[in-house]
């Protein structure tokens, strides 16, 4: 018997406005199914501090921005650009996370880790 396929509910990009800065940059990109489990890939240097701030607030609040160690954190959900595209299942979450990467290399550079060929950061390919 096959397994059912667990089941995406919501892309974010998680920005940051740093202290005494005016922009919010991307910093993180949160997967959330349908479980309620959450997946998080940021930079090394600044997973805890975001994998700690998604543990402390409730998603609502964080979509609507909240301050954190002072800085400014706010989810921004990009569900809808992806879902045409995807089945949406948590199989895809790296094709899904190559397209946030591909759209805007620049802005998303510390995605590019998981994507390069023997990296230990790549735990997508076997």
């Amino acid at each position: 018997m096959r397994k059912k396929p667990t089941h995406i509910t919501k892309v974010y990009t998680l920005n940051v406005e740093d202290p005494g800065d005016y922009y919010y940059k991307p910093e993180g990109v949160l997967f959330i199914d349908e479980q309620g489990n959450y997946t998080l890939f940021a930079a090394d240097s600044r997973h805890n501090f975001l994998r700690t701030a998604v543990h402390k607030f409730p998603y609502k609040d964080l979509e609507e921005g909240v301050e954190y160690r002072n800085h400014h954190l706010q989810l921004n959900d990009v569900t809808l650009q992806y879902a045409p595209r995807f089945d949406m299942v948590v199989d895809e979450m790296l094709d899904i996370l190559q397209a946030v990467f591909t759209g805007s290399p620049r802005q998303f550079f510390f995605l590019e880790r998981f994507f390069l060929p023997g990296s230990p950061h790549n735990h997508f390919t076997p």
